[in-house]
């Protein structure tokens, strides 16, 4: 299996969308309220993705011709979205992705100090093995969305 990382491009939105709802609704949706939910699949709406490629960074994981990982970074220094493909998963997709980004933002900007997410329930494991560490003890709620606040140090 050859995975290959690559920038967004406009057209993407669409496949980014399928494939965020669907990990999205097997491995995170259940934690959270109907609240919730609508509220991140509006942000996840391929319109809204699109939007945001002008203040955001964001790299796809690729197997073939399909979209199986995405990372999008906000201000070059916190993560806003890593999924990837269930068939995929612990394959390294997620670290790859992470680190072609660090590597990006770093290049942008050299002094950068530290990396933030705000980490759903489900992939904290993903983000401490990644090494992220959690900056409050307890998980937090905003806009019916759950999660802990954790930060890297560079």
């Amino acid at each position: 299996m050859k995975i290959e990382l690559k920038e967004f491009c406009r057209g993407d939105e669409y496949d980014i969308s399928r494939l965020i709802k669907t990990v999205y609704d097997e491995f995170v949706a259940p934690d959270y309220s109907d609240h919730g939910n609508a509220f991140f699949y509006a942000w996840i709406k391929p319109t809204d993705i699109l939007k945001r490629q002008k203040a955001r960074n964001t790299w796809l994981a690729y197997c073939d011709d399909k979209i199986v990982g995405v990372i999008e970074i906000r201000d070059d220094h916190h993560i806003s979205l890593l999924f990837v493909d269930k068939e995929y998963h612990r394959q390294g997709i997620a670290r790859s992705l992470f680190y072609k980004a660090l590597k990006e933002c770093k290049e942008r900007d050299p002094e950068l100090k530290e990396f933030s997410v705000n980490a759903s329930p489900f992939s904290i494991p993903i983000y401490e093995k990644l090494g992220f560490e959690r900056t409050k003890s307890e998980i937090q709620e905003q806009n019916g969305l759950k999660f802990l606040p954790m930060i890297m140090k560079l």
